[in-house]
């Protein structure tokens, strides 16, 4: 009865509650310390030197980049460029040849009757046309011609047609020279820019060329400094020595011959003695028994 009669304890929702909010502002505390420590050491490290060097490095590749499209952008278009001015010179040549031959060539016409020519007898004006226009194409073909006698008409109407065909081919050539001229200074123009653009990377090579000729340069130039290229000890001369064996030994004959001061010769004897000792030891060391030799009778062969 008395274990039926216990109640169960209560919860208590607000202490939970609690509880589980404040564990919260914990973790979520713990959370924004780490990623403001995290956040520091980014900065620390990107402060750092090797963070600086690389970011030079990036810098130093990035302009090497942005170089070499420059240079290529501007070789391209200095290709372009001479492609056009060449081509713009062609053209310029052939249209000069053209008007050249057009001023001469229309004057001389104007002299003759063209079969396809409107010649009014009564003394009025012919229709307006272009006097170097060429004649009309006609069945059979129009064919130019001068009479012998020409009549009022007809002179006049030379007469005419040679004003207007010289005036025409007067003004037509100023206009092509003027032409003439822009052309050529637009094709000096794509020239000039040509050759700046050749002569910029003909400088840009030979710098190149020398910047790698003072790498190479730069590790010898550090040997030598650090005394790599010091000179070899010269070797003795094998000539001396003998030479002055060969005077000691004289000398020490000499000092053995003479006989008139014993000091000398008891002293010479005493240097002669390693040296004789030397010589009857190597004898020893080289010399090998000689083979028995048998008599005939107890000869036996091996």
């Amino acid at each position: 009865m008395a274990a039926g009669n216990r109640k169960r304890p209560r919860l208590d929702l607000g202490a939970v509650a609690g509880g589980q909010h404040k564990r919260g502002r914990n973790m979520f505390g713990i959370l924004v310390g780490t990623l403001n420590k995290a956040k520091i050491e980014e900065k620390e490290k990107s402060a750092s030197e090797a963070a600086k060097k690389r970011q030079l490095l990036e810098q130093r590749l990035q302009a090497k980049l942005r170089k070499e499209t420059d240079s290529v952008r501007r070789a391209e278009e200095a290709k372009k460029d001479k492609v056009n001015a060449n081509r713009k010179e062609e053209e310029l040549q052939l249209k000069d040849s053209i008007h050249k031959l057009r001023r001469t060539r229309y004057p001389l016409l104007a002299n003759f009757l063209c079969t396809t020519d409107q010649i009014p007898m009564d003394g009025s004006e012919p229709p307006p046309m272009n006097p170097l226009s060429n004649p009309p194409r006609s069945h059979p073909p129009p064919i130019y011609y001068l009479p012998a006698v020409l009549t009022p008409a007809q002179e006049a109407f030379l007469n005419r047609r040679k004003a207007e065909v010289k005036e025409a081919a007067e003004k037509e050539w100023e206009a092509f020279r003027e032409e003439r001229q822009k052309g050529i200074e637009e094709i000096n123009e794509l020239r000039r820019r040509v050759a700046e653009e050749e002569a910029r990377q003909k400088a840009q090579k030979e710098t190149e060329n020398d910047v790698e000729m003072n790498t190479d340069e730069t590790p010898k130039e550090a040997a030598a400094a650090n005394g790599d290229s010091q000179p070899a000890p010269a070797e003795p001369s094998p000539e001396k020595p003998a030479e002055n064996g060969s005077a000691a030994q004289e000398d020490a004959g000499m000092d053995v011959d003479d006989s008139a001061s014993p000091e000398k010769v008891d002293a010479a004897k005493d240097d002669k003695q390693p040296a004789e000792q030397e010589k009857e030891k190597e004898p020893e060391r080289k010399e090998e028994p000689a083979p028995m030799q048998a008599d005939d009778v107890d000869a036996v062969e091996y």
